[in-house]
């Protein structure tokens, strides 16, 4: 599991994880809302590069006050487009 720092370029980490684990955790800061938009940034484009969708879930310690947050990327489930369809005309 990563420490609460990212590393500078977490695409191809978690690409690796995902495709050596079928998963990635991070401990992330829960001061830090940055570190998750990374990371979900970063998961998304390395679903990209593995064609593949990915789901970012993350949980928090019951205490709340300075326990880290844990986020965890794993590959959706479905093998539907990234994209939403746009609605049909009717």
């Amino acid at each position: 599991m990563a420490k609460a720092s990212l590393p500078a370029d977490l695409v191809p980490v978690i690409v690796v994880n995902l495709d050596e684990a079928g998963e990635y955790r991070a401990l992330l800061d829960p001061d830090a809302a940055q570190q998750l938009v990374d990371l979900r940034w970063a998961a998304l484009r390395a679903g990209r590069l593995l064609g593949r969708r990915v789901k970012v879930s993350t949980t928090q310690a019951v205490d709340t006050g300075s326990a880290p947050v844990v986020a965890r990327v794993t590959f959706a489930s479905g093998h539907g487009s990234t994209i939403p369809r746009q609605r049909q005309p009717e």
